[in-house]
C-alpha cells in the first residue's frame, strides 16, 4: 500500500495513508460535540495544535459542518453523520478513502449531498475514493472504475462499461443488472443491437424504432 508492505507498519501509520468509513457512521461516533470528533484522531497522534486546528477547520468546512461544531453528533441529520465520518477520516490526510455502502441509509437528498462530497473529494483534493457498493445503478452512473470480487477474488475489472459488458457473468454470482443494462442485454439476445452497454438515449432511440414500426399503417 503506497509502496509500504502492510504487515511492517502499525495501524496509526497505514492509518494516515487509508481512511474507512463505515456503512453505519453511528458506529463510529462517539464524542460530544462535531468538534470533539474530528479532533479525537489528531490528538493521539500527538499533531501539534496550529496544525490540529488548521485540519480541523479544513475538513469541517469542506463537508459543510464548519457552522455545526459546537452540536452534538446525535443532532445531526442522515446525511450530516455521514459528512461527519468522512471529515473525521479527512483530518488525518489519506490518500485512499474507502467508503462501505456510504447512501445505503440516507433519504435522497442525503444521498446527493455524500456524492456531491465524494466528487468534491476526487477531482478537487485529488483523494482516490473507494466505494465499497452493491447499487449497480449508482455504480453505472458515477464511478470510475469497478472492480467485482466473487469470494475473495478478483473476476473483473475496468470501466463501467466494460464491466457490465460482461452480463452472464454478473448474473452467474448473483450481481443485480443495471436497469438500462438489462434492457441492452435483452435487445442484443434478440438481435436488434449489437451490444448489451448502451446509453438511455439510445435505448429510447431503439424502442421508439421498434414501436413505430409496429405501428399500423394509416
Amino acid at each position: 500500500m503506497d509502496g509500504l508492505n502492510t504487515l511492517n507498519y502499525p495501524v496509526s501509520k497505514l492509518s494516515q495513508i487509508v481512511g474507512l468509513v463505515f456503512q453505519n457512521p453511528e458506529s463510529q461516533l462517539f464524542n460530544m460535540t462535531v468538534l470533539e470528533e474530528v479532533a479525537f484522531a489528531l490528538e493521539n497522534l500527538g499533531i501539534e495544535r496550529e496544525e490540529m486546528w488548521k485540519r480541523i477547520r479544513w475538513a469541517l468546512k469542506l463537508v459543510g459542518l464548519w457552522e455545526k461544531k459546537e452540536h452534538s453528533p446525535l443532532a445531526l441529520s442522515g446525511g450530516e453523520k455521514q459528512r461527519l465520518a468522512i471529515a473525521s477520516v479527512l483530518v488525518m490526510k489519506p490518500k485512499v478513502l474507502v467508503l462501505d455502502e456510504p447512501t445505503s441509509q440516507l433519504d435522497p437528498l442525503g444521498k446527493e449531498e455524500i456524492l456531491s462530497l465524494v466528487k468534491l473529494l476526487n477531482k478537487e483534493e485529488k483523494i482516490t475514493v473507494v466505494l465499497v457498493e452493491h447499487n449497480t445503478d449508482f455504480l453505472l452512473e458515477h464511478a470510475d472504475r469497478i472492480v467485482v470480487f466473487d469470494k475473495g477474488t478478483i473476476i473483473l475489472e475496468g470501466k463501467p462499461e466494460e464491466v457490465f459488458e460482461n452480463v452472464d457473468i454478473l448474473m452467474s454470482i448473483g450481481i443485480k443488472i443495471p436497469t438500462r443494462i438489462k434492457v441492452g442485454y435483452e435487445l442484443k439476445k434478440r438481435g436488434v443491437v449489437d451490444k448489451s452497454v448502451l446509453s438511455l438515449n439510445e435505448i429510447v432511440k431503439v424502442l421508439r424504432s421498434l414501436r413505430e414500426k409496429k405501428l399500423p399503417q394509416s
